[in-house]
């Protein structure tokens, strides 16, 4: 008996010790009017097309793949410069594969790995002024850029129905709904 009062005092006492341990003060307040946050930038249907553009200004540059003559260098959320790369003391920028939405890509031979928000993409770039796009699986990565990568922010909560999330602004938000 004293044993199972022993058990029945800790199994009642338990979610009163883990919710005393919880640190509250974290937790946001959804009945701000206005509030700092982020808000999400949507692609345009062109912006969404995969596609060789002229060459253009790197803004976040990431990765750097050397593949034949050709260096590429990743631009975060935009797409893949590229470089034409025979002098490599000299590289010539010659032109840049919109991938609108990406985070990441890969190189494995002549094909391009390249999400593009829930999608997964492979990018025949035996050309790289020309490419085509071998094939895409769909929602692969569930969250995609849903979400902005600050964390601790207000945000506004991503409407599927406009589109592709290709990035977040820092501006006023009204009523925000969505918090990270």
């Amino acid at each position: 008996m004293k044993r199972f009062s022993i058990k029945l005092l800790t199994i009642g006492l338990l979610p009163i010790i883990i919710l005393s341990c919880t640190n509250w003060t974290n937790v946001p307040n959804f009945d701000v009017e206005e509030v700092e946050g982020y808000r999400p930038v949507y692609a345009t249907e062109s912006e969404q097309e995969v596609k060789t553009l002229p060459p253009r200004e790197m803004e976040n540059p990431g990765k750097i793949y050397v593949i034949n003559e050709f260096l590429l260098v990743v631009d975060r959320l935009k797409g893949v410069h590229v470089f034409n790369n025979e002098n490599p003391e000299n590289p010539v920028n010659i032109g840049f594969i919109q991938i609108t939405g990406s985070n990441d890509v890969a190189v494995r031979d002549n094909i391009l790995y390249a999400d593009q928000a829930s999608d997964l993409l492979a990018i025949d770039i035996s050309n790289p002024t020309n490419v085509q796009i071998a094939s895409r699986v769909k929602d692969v990565f569930p969250f995609g850029s849903q979400y902005p990568q600050q964390q601790g922010f207000y945000f506004e909560c991503p409407d599927p129905s406009k589109g592709l999330v290709i990035g977040w602004e820092y501006t006023t938000l009204n009523s925000p709904e969505c918090y990270r």
